[in-house]
């Protein structure tokens, strides 16, 4: 608990904790989710892990496309990474008064150099087994194993642009729409922004998750706070009349704040070099 508080200023703490309050107790039907992970996309995984140090904990609901738009689903989860090669994820979710702790894991093959993708290979919903019943539950079937490439392009106008595509089992396979040609493929886009009017970092994505289009929007402010929308299944007349679901998700993750404690190092370094170099200086204009 110490470590906690010596980790996260007391706005974040109460701001954490209301999270973990609201998600456990928010809905009848809760169960877990792929969605908004740290190195993913609105769904489908990316051949990038979590830096080293590096953790994302957050919250997101899903609302169905109906009237006064009724919720679907809601739950916690935390990322972190390991080495810069290792992320393990953790999804806390409480289901029918029962209480899941569900995991994922990826671990990075390559790291983009030049010509060379970053690919990671993973594994997601490790755990507790959630009972039939739930609609949709293609999404969250265990131990779906999956290998995701990403490669950033410089483009003309665009700029920096990073596609991504990969391959998985279970919850990326259905039987229905586009999946059946798919057969487990998932591919997506990605752009980074920072403009200047939203104090922050925009990321807008659009992807293919094996059963529909997804497109979704990122805002990381430089305090870490992130918030997401995005909207999934925009193609659903084509899914056999499944409905469109809107996502809305809150985090937060201290990677603005590990640059800050880097960045503040260095000039310490600096600072104690050019100390050094002055107080040797001063020695030898003495001599």
């Amino acid at each position: 608990m110490n470590l906690i508080c010596n980790l996260f200023p007391i706005a974040l703490q109460r701001l954490l904790i209301s999270l973990f309050c609201i998600t456990m107790l928010c809905s009848r039907c809760l169960w877990a989710a792929p969605y908004f992970r740290d190195s993913g996309l609105v769904d489908i995984p990316t051949g990038q892990v979590v830096e080293h140090g590096i953790f994302n904990l957050g919250t997101y609901f899903g609302f169905r496309n109906a009237g006064e738009l009724p919720r679907d689903e809601a739950a916690l989860q935390l990322d972190f990474g390991l080495f810069d090669r290792v992320e393990i994820g953790l999804t806390g979710v409480r289901h029918h008064q029962r209480t899941f702790l569900l995991g994922n894991l990826k671990v990075l093959l390559l790291r983009e150099a030049g010509a060379i993708p970053n690919i990671a290979v993973g594994i997601e919903n490790i755990g507790d087994r959630i009972d039939s019943g739930l609609d949709d539950i293609e999404r969250y079937e265990r131990r779906s194993a999956f290998i995701a490439v990403s490669k950033q392009f410089s483009l003309p106008r665009i700029h920096h642009i990073t596609g991504h595509i990969g391959i998985g089992t279970r919850r990326f396979v259905e039987d229905i729409g586009m999946s059946k040609v798919l057969n487990g493929v998932f591919l997506g886009l990605s752009k980074d922004f920072r403009p200047a009017f939203v104090r922050g970092d925009l990321t807008v994505s659009v992807e293919v998750d094996g059963r529909g289009v997804n497109t979704g929007l990122r805002h990381t402010a430089d305090s870490g706070l992130q918030v997401y929308l995005a909207a999934e299944a925009l193609n659903a007349p084509a899914i056999d009349g499944k409905e469109i679901r809107y996502l809305a998700g809150v985090a937060w993750t201290n990677r603005g704040l590990m640059k800050q404690i880097e960045a503040a190092k260095r000039l310490a370094k600096q600072a104690g070099r050019l100390a050094s170099q002055a107080k040797k200086t001063t020695k030898e204009g003495n001599e």
